[in-house]
């Protein structure tokens, strides 16, 4: 493929993405089924063509928003492929859907959970760095109770969101 065929693939995905998010996020697309179904097909196209945002939003939207246990489970698949690749909001979201039942139902989710809220609380992701403080504190997800672990969680947590504070 050319570096002009990528281009265009890349702003095409890019318009897909802006056009299917815009959508959602003004809260056009729950105004008719049909717009709902068009800003899903830009995101999903905009998706295939490998664009970031537009995977962990159709991520998002499948876990949380999706109406059968396909679309939950094809979420967490995106979100999982996009966790894998280091995005520490989709590790956070990835850890978050986990532990719901009606999405995921298998052995050691707890375990799991666990594991991504670390990989995205290490990469300053401030809401996993909480829920592992509230975990450590609360001997919650299978954890045993211990006050250090909680109270480094919590350390990160404020440190975390004085940089978010402190960027915007």
């Amino acid at each position: 493929m050319t570096s002009i065929n990528i281009f265009k693939l890349k702003l095409l995905a890019s318009l897909q993405y802006a056009v299917g998010s815009s959508l959602f996020s003004s809260g056009v697309a729950g105004w008719h089924k049909v717009l709902h179904t068009f800003a899903m097909t830009q995101l999903q196209r905009a998706s295939h063509k490998q664009h970031q945002k537009a995977q962990q939003l159709m991520a998002a939207l499948l876990t949380y928003r999706g109406e059968s246990p396909l679309d939950k489970r094809a979420g967490v698949a995106l979100l999982q492929s996009a966790a894998e690749k280091g995005d520490a909001s989709s590790q956070f979201l990835l850890a978050e859907a986990l532990l719901q039942p009606d999405i995921i139902v298998s052995d050691q989710v707890e375990q799991k959970a666990v594991s991504w809220y670390e990989a995205a609380a290490k990469q300053g992701h401030p809401m996993a760095a909480l829920r592992l403080s509230k975990a450590y504190g609360g001997g919650l997800l299978g954890l045993e109770k211990d006050d250090i672990k909680a109270q480094y969680w919590s350390q990160q947590f404020m440190l975390h969101s004085q940089n978010m504070s402190s960027s915007t």
